[in-house]
């Protein structure tokens, strides 16, 4: 929130490209490559060939990536009406280069489950990013996009070189085998083939807005969902913990302790998301727009008044984790094209209508669409049930019980 009020929303729309660049190339390589280190973790005698793959997948497809964004630097400036794309295009190999590292080392601390030591690495980027921040808004009072690059760029290789320092004794490699290489490439296909409609959705739609609005909007737009943030990193903290529980859970079959969590987290998260919503709409979201946006982002309370109706289904989000681990891919893929296009089309609508204080209804399209399809299925598999949506209320008093008898 600083950041967003120390800049103005043009720039800050060239850095929120930037930075969905960057997730989105994250994203896919994440997807293909390093979820396999929690997937294949549970099988000690093959991971280290597993591992290996993974890394150099994880490199691969970054550096094509990175390749082809930084070559059709020119095209995309023309295409999206915006020569400061030219500009960012040029920065995105140095941070992919420093982010790779810092993805790749936290997948081996979640595989173990070693969450102090994820809260020490994601903690020495993210806080040497806001101390850095203060330090150059103090200075200037004011950031540039120079200064937010240099920012994440400072950030990212802290992270990174603290995240290996605290992993460097769990990396195991050796030479894989073609049985390996078969299942590794078969799950990650399927994997990055979701992630893909998905990723756009997620983070690519800045560059929706900015086809139709132009940078200034993508700016407004991106500080409101800058404020959605905080419920999609709680969904993402759960989703951290979800993951590898679930596939220890569901390789030993053991399908009563996968329904228990799942209902667990879907309905405490909705209670807590409800009433987190209930908090904000009751003038706290209002009051952190006017205290820490300057006046030319006043506009994206009107966003993240309609982002915030999102929040309440984010749980429902998790449920593409149950399908990874039942290698149910082609249902999940289904699921992220149908929920895709309908946030595209959503958008794509909006932007010929010309209005632009609706951009945030494409991302609730998707959020929706996704959610439903995904409860239904994890309904299907056995591992959630409609009472489920309400399991808090009895769970909650049983405790409060429990406590009191205690005393």
């Amino acid at each position: 929130l600083y950041q967003v009020s120390m800049m103005n929303p043009s720039e800050f729309g060239l850095f929120a490209l930037l930075d969905a660049i960057i997730i989105a190339i994250s994203t896919l390589t994440d997807s293909f490559a390093l979820n396999g280190i929690v997937k294949y973790g549970s099988r000690p005698s093959e991971r280290a060939k597993f591992n290996a793959l993974i890394i150099l997948s994880h490199i691969g497809i970054s550096a094509v990536l990175c390749g082809l964004i930084y070559f059709s630097r020119f095209s995309l400036a023309e295409i999206f009406n915006e020569n400061g794309i030219i500009v960012i295009a040029e920065y995105v190999p140095l941070l992919m280069a420093l982010t790779l590292p810092r993805l790749f080392f936290i997948k081996f601390l979640l595989r173990e489950t070693k969450m102090l030591e994820v809260f020490i690495a994601n903690g020495s980027w993210f806080f040497s990013m806001i101390g850095l921040t203060l330090f150059l808004g103090m200075q200037s009072h004011s950031l540039s996009l120079e200064d937010m690059i240099l920012i994440s760029c400072t950030g990212t290789a802290l992270g990174s070189m603290i995240g290996g320092l605290l992993s460097f004794s769990l990396i195991e490699l050796s030479t894989p085998n073609r049985k390996v290489f078969g299942e590794f490439f078969t799950f990650g296909a399927y994997q990055v083939a979701w992630n893909i409609p998905a990723t756009i959705m997620r983070h690519l739609d800045l560059y929706i807005v900015q086809f139709f609005f132009g940078t200034a909007i993508v700016g407004i737009f991106q500080s409101a969902k800058t404020l959605y943030r905080f419920f999609e990193a709680l969904i993402d903290g759960i989703s951290g913990l979800y993951y590898p529980a679930l596939v220890r859970m569901h390789s030993r079959g053991d399908i009563k302790a996968e329904h228990a969590m799942t209902s667990k987290i879907i309905s405490f998260t909705m209670f807590g998301m409800a009433f987190i919503v209930l908090a904000f709409r009751l003038g706290i979201g209002e009051w952190l727009v006017s205290s820490f946006f300057i006046s030319k982002y006043m506009m994206a309370y009107q966003h993240f008044s309609l982002l915030m109706l999102c929040a309440i289904i984010l749980p429902m989000m998790i449920t593409a984790i149950i399908y990874i681990t039942r290698d149910h891919m082609k249902a999940l893929l289904m699921n992220a094209v149908i929920s895709s296009a309908m946030g595209i089309v959503v958008s794509v609508i909006i932007g010929m209508s010309g209005h632009s204080e609706l951009v945030a209804l494409g991302t609730m399209s998707y959020t929706f669409t996704f959610s439903i399809i995904g409860i239904f299925y994890a309904m299907k598999q056995g591992i959630f049930f409609p009472k489920d949506f309400f399991r808090a209320i009895p769970d909650s008093l049983q405790y409060v019980q429990s406590l009191m008898h205690k005393k």
